[in-house]
């Protein structure tokens, strides 16, 4: 539970709440204290219960139609998926199979194989949340299955209700890098090609950089994602502390010469 406290200056007080749950839920008061005056506001927080979300693995021109196999880590039993083919006009299928995600569970697999076993396809997604501070370098990890070589890694990032940005690019076989916020990120050029393709955030800003970050590996008949829910906090609760006693003195002082004119024409 925290402010953006560069916010506050600005007038916005929003408390962030992470990992929300039913204790959670009730009345909350927001009381501000200012030159203007005194501000109360109350807002009722409901809390629902988790929402059944799928995550979707496709192939297509696959012959003879395969066979689609989930796992996660950690394993969990009695993995219920919905899975679709179609042949095209050429006899190749394709495949659709949806698999209803768990909250806790932070890793999921999809394994397509030939019917014969000779090729198979594999593609992962894992997610995870992190916490960092305004202005200190925050890493957001980022490794390869093992054994993954002659990869495509690619970083981007989306902000709550716009569209997704690539910011960062890197090919293995030419180790060419392309990076579109040059100078706020970068990737460790070392470790890289081991690969660890961990993101260097440099000097974060609370709502600029606050969102998802998406790390893509991608090789030969092979995919594997990692998705980082990133909040920037912005300073420490000390001063949050400071600038609300401030701000009551600043009122109380002024109350208190307001009434001192009113003495004197008395």
């Amino acid at each position: 539970m925290y402010l953006l406290q560069d916010q506050l200056s600005r007038g916005n007080a929003s408390l962030h709440l992470s990992q929300c749950g039913i204790k959670d839920r009730g009345r909350y008061r927001c009381l501000v204290n200012s030159t203007l005056g005194q501000q109360e506001s109350f807002i009722i927080m409901k809390v629902e219960g988790y929402k059944n979300t799928e995550i979707q693995c496709l192939s297509k021109d696959i012959f003879p139609a395969p066979r689609v196999q989930w796992s996660t880590l950690p394993p969990k039993a009695n993995l219920r998926s919905t899975t679709h083919m179609a042949p095209n006009t050429e006899g190749l299928y394709s495949v659709q199979s949806k698999l209803r995600m768990f909250g806790n569970t932070p890793t999921y697999v999809c394994t397509v194989n030939s019917t014969y076993g000779s090729q198979s396809w594999k593609s992962s997604l894992q997610k995870r949340e992190l916490i960092g501070e305004a202005g200190r370098e925050l890493s957001i990890p980022c490794m390869a299955p093992q054994n993954f070589q002659n990869f495509f890694l690619t970083w981007t990032f989306t902000r709550t209700n716009d569209n997704s940005k690539v910011i960062l690019s890197y090919v293995s076989q030419t180790r060419r890098t392309s990076n579109l916020w040059e100078g706020r990120v970068e990737l460790e050029q070392d470790r890289v090609l081991m690969g660890d393709g961990s993101l260097l955030l440099h000097n974060p800003e609370s709502q600029e950089h606050t969102g998802t970050y998406t790390c893509t590996f991608s090789g030969f008949q092979s995919r594997h994602m990692v998705q980082t829910q990133v909040a920037i906090r912005s300073t420490s609760r000390r001063s949050l502390t400071v600038a609300v006693v401030a701000l009551v003195t600043t009122a109380i002082l002024l109350y208190r010469k307001q009434r001192g004119k009113y003495k004197d024409r008395s």
